[in-house]
């Protein structure tokens, strides 16, 4: 196998990890491998390069696991390495079978939704021997329960010889505890992993050539935004201190102030509780949601101006004021911290003075920073002349400051003046816009705008239209660093091409065509992951402007700058002592940390092997293969246990399981029932929001209805999540719950009322309650004893008779008074009431005409029975 040449494409340690997946000598009994890359160094020109060797009509490659927007950037990498376009070829729920069976025997590479593949497997529509081989990326999501765990189990079943490559770039997930990692392994039935931080050896030799030029710029937040990050501070410490002080949340001691400060805090204090999530108390539950809250104002004070900040202030205090269900407000907001935190958030808008209110609208200090910024890059341009690319978190910033740097010259004195008094005329509008809404008495006094303060912002400055030539923001203006904007998408990067940008307070008419300097071209651009790969090669900037800081983005500029050798300065900005800074600080560590125990967990890890060289069984799938000799008493079996799925279940784990616990799988489109596990016995899966849902609608009555009357033995199972309490409410909400009276609606009683009225209208329903989908398995494995295997042609054609099942499902009454007489059977029953109207006909129909639909002994059983007279 070749790989691409060009000495612009691949660094050398790219080709290092290279050669280990496509080894040159052709011995490929080792290649099989997870790959473990640092984000940033460019996983997908990996992948990308690994796919270009493969791409041709003699292999079959399954491509696993891709978002829509990795394929397209994987798609304009192979063709940028000359294989075509679109040599990844889509197949989604769309494509229709036989146009599947037509992809999968053309051969090339097939990027597959996961449901679609494991469907296609079971029901051999595709040459599972004949795969050349299985990349999945996003390794860290393959679990036991997964859907890519059931794919590569069969794949490994029935092909020894082909490959099999993970990737993931999510090492903190799989370092998160000791058997995270091989667990991966495990399921992915691998041996090998490689692991490649940002401080390997190779890379760090690749990389600290030629070092680009970086200008580290820590700006200082302004004194309000001070005193607001500690006053939030204050608000988190004291909400996870009552969090502590819950008898039932013990698991929540270790964390710390920094542990506050990481992204998925409030999810990892909601996965410890969840446990015990039905025993704690309503205000409890909402402290939980307040630390969420507080996260989000941290976040948003940095990233947010100051107007937009207020605002979301204000619709939190609104939130907690009208919330259905809310037993009372929240207890941050009663605290002398919050009052600092509105009341500065006000003055850094406006404020009072001797009964007057002055505007104040303090800009966000970023912003006077990336002017000094563009103006040191201006007087540099005078030497070389050079795309500029600012690159911001999200599309927010990005267009205020497209609508700064258009105006920057309006106001010298404060360049964001006029973008912040279009802020608050869009605030106050909202203003009026609520109060008309809601009546002026529900709005809390101190949120009101005086008329004094509100004819201020009538007279603010306004945007005007404008029209810019080759960028430039006035013919008079000749320098390009304060005024120019040229948006360009990644896929849209010529430098002929000019955009209009539309706002509403502002809009800039780029009416020229011309060509442009490429040193009047500022682009601003979001943090796209890999995507940003292909912005740089397309723009070749000269200057690059991190707004807000990205650890990956800042290895992607140094690939880029290492396999072009160009010049390149790079501005680092960052808010000192904020959260930005902690969090960028702190993800460094944590992902340093992670490929450490990563590195020591490898030296350790032992995964165990089968005779052929396999990788052994994990204990969940020896338990669950351990179910299938318990079927039938632990006697011996001539035929395979057989489940009847329906398709749209293996969106769920359970077919999963059931298949590792050494059941059949068979995929049908079902119309009764998600599960036939019996000629007579057929299942109904409910997870509990599917559970509330169908109750609420009475899709779940409909549903109960057909299998009533299909099957002997109805079974509704509900399953909770094995990671959550097993229960249906919390004590606190059954504390709240109505009493079930005659008069009671149905939409007003609770789930066990529903269910209760449930088993009274249809006796012969069974419910199960499992706790898992690992119970589930095994509540299958012993339903099925004793009884026959399910036919899949028999359980797809249930219900499709045209009109019975809508004409039988307003008669279950008399249905079930004929399926309880001598001589019916849930086999022909139906033969009777698809040709009789009513039991009271079937009291006049002569004996041969019964003997004619149900046979000569079942007739005369049944006949005998209606006529004959009881003695008294």
């Amino acid at each position: 196998m070749q790989v691409p040449a060009s000495r612009n494409w691949l660094l050398p340690f790219h080709r290092a990890i290279l050669a280990r997946l496509i080894p040159e000598d052709g011995n490929e009994e080792d290649r099989d491998r997870l790959v473990l890359l640092a984000p940033g160094l460019g996983l997908r020109r990996i992948v990308a390069t690994f796919l270009y060797a493969y791409a041709n009509s003699k292999n079959l490659v399954l491509f696993l696991n891709a978002s829509a927007s990795e394929l397209a950037g994987l798609n304009n990498d192979l063709k940028a390495l000359g294989v075509g376009h679109d040599t990844i070829r889509s197949i989604h729920h769309e494509v229709s079978g036989k146009q599947r069976s037509e992809a999968y025997m053309e051969g090339g590479i097939l990027s597959i939704t996961t449901r679609i593949l494991i469907v296609d497997m079971l029901t051999k529509r595709i040459p599972t021997s004949l795969v050349t081989g299985i990349v999945v990326l996003h390794a860290e999501n393959v679990t036991p329960t997964s859907t890519e765990a059931f794919i590569i189990r069969i794949y490994r079943q029935e092909n020894k010889q082909g490959f099999l490559l993970a990737f993931s770039t999510h090492v903190e997930q799989l370092a998160a505890s000791a058997l995270a990692l091989q667990t991966t392994m495990a399921q992915l039935r691998l041996r090998n992993v490689d692991i490649w931080p940002r401080f390997h050896q190779y890379v760090d030799r690749d990389l600290g050539q030629n070092r680009a030029d970086v200008t580290e710029l820590h700006q200082p937040p302004t004194r309000a935004m001070r005193m607001i990050q500690a006053a939030i501070v204050e608000c988190l410490e004291a909400t996870l201190g009552e969090i502590r002080r819950s008898k039932l949340a013990v698991e929540v001691d270790d964390f710390q102030a920094e542990s506050m400060l990481h992204k998925a805090f409030d999810t990892i204090v909601r996965k410890q509780l969840d446990p015990v999530w039905h025993r704690l108390a309503p205000s409890t539950k909402q402290l939980v949601g307040d630390l969420s809250t507080l996260r989000t104002l941290l976040h948003y004070l940095v990233s947010y101006d100051a107007v937009t900040f207020y605002m979301y202030l204000e619709t939190v205090l609104a939130a907690n004021a009208g919330e259905p269900g809310r037993t009372r407000q929240s207890l941050w907001l009663l605290s002398d911290a919050s009052n600092v935190i509105f009341r500065e958030a006000q003055r850094r808008l406006w404020c009072e003075t001797d009964g007057s209110s002055e505007l104040v609208l303090e800009t966000p200090p970023k912003w006077a920073l990336l002017r000094e910024i563009l103006d040191e890059i201006e007087q540099d341009a005078q030497q070389r002349s050079a795309p500029i690319l600012i690159m911001t978190e999200t599309e927010r910033n990005a267009a205020q400051l497209r609508i700064f740097l258009a105006h920057a010259d309006e106001d010298p004195a404060q360049p964001g003046r006029p973008v912040m008094a279009a802020s608050f005329a869009e605030y106050v509008a909202w203003k009026q816009n609520m109060a008309q809404l809601h009546q002026t008495s529900q709005v809390p006094s101190d949120t009101r705008l005086s008329e004094a303060l509100q004819s201020k912002v009538a007279r603010a400055p306004q945007y005007k239209r404008r029209r810019v030539r080759g960028g430039m923001t006035a013919p008079a203006q000749t320098h390009a660093a304060h005024s120019v904007h040229v948006p360009i998408a990644p896929a849209q990067t010529d430098a002929h091409l000019l955009q209009d940008m539309h706002t509403d307070e502002c809009t800039v008419d780029d009416t020229y065509f011309g060509v442009i300097d490429p040193g009047d071209i500022v682009v601003l651009h979001t943090y796209h992951g890999d995507d940003d790969d292909a912005i740089l090669e397309a723009l070749c900037p000269g200057y690059v402007i991190m707004y807000d800081p990205s650890p990956r983005f800042v290895r992607q500029v140094e690939v880029y700058r290492r396999l072009h050798h160009q010049s390149l300065r790079v501005y680092f900005m960052l808010y000192t002592d904020t959260l930005e800074e902690q969090l960028y600080l702190a993800g460094l560590r944590r992902e340093k940390d992670a490929f450490e125990r990563l590195i020591r967990q490898k030296a350790t890890m032992a995964i165990p092997l089968t005779a052929d060289g396999n990788v052994e069984e994990d204990a969940d799938q020896r338990m669950l293969r351990s179910l299938s000799t318990r079927i039938a008493g632990g006697a011996a079996r001539h035929t395979i246990p057989t489940v009847v799925v329906d398709m749209r279940e293996f969106r769920s784990t359970l077919p999963s399981l059931l298949h590792a616990a050494g059941m059949q799988v068979v995929p049908a489109t079902l119309q009764v029932g998600d599960y036939v596990i019996a000629p007579e016995m057929c299942v109904e899966r409910k997870s509990l929001p599917d559970l509330v849902q169908s109750l609420h609608s009475g899709r779940l009555y409909t549903q109960c209805e057909s299998m009533s009357i299909h099957y002997q033995h109805p079974i509704l199972l509900i399953e909770f999540d094995q990671d959550k309490a097993f229960t249906l409410q919390s004590l606190g909400e059954m504390k709240h719950t109505k009493p079930i009276t005659p008069r009671t609606a149905p939409n007003d009683l609770e789930v066990q009322g529903k269910l209760v009225l449930l088993t009274l209208a249809f006796p012969r329903l069974r419910i199960i309650w499992s706790s898992s989908p690992y119970a589930t398995a095994e509540i299958f494995a012993e339903l099925k004893q004793n009884y026959d295997e399910p036919s899949p042609a028999t359980a797809a054609a249930i219900g499709m008779d045209n009109g019975t099942l809508s004409e039988q499902a307003f008669n279950l009454t008399p249905v079930d008074m004929l399926r309880a007489m001598p001589g019916v059977t849930a086999k022909n029953y139906t033969y009777l009431t698809n040709h009789i109207d009513s039991v009271q006909a079937l009291c006049h129909v002569r004996l041969e005409t019964i003997q004619q639909r149900i046979g000569a002994e079942p007739g005369r059983r049944l006949y005998t029975f209606l006529h004959t007279q009881l003695v008294r």
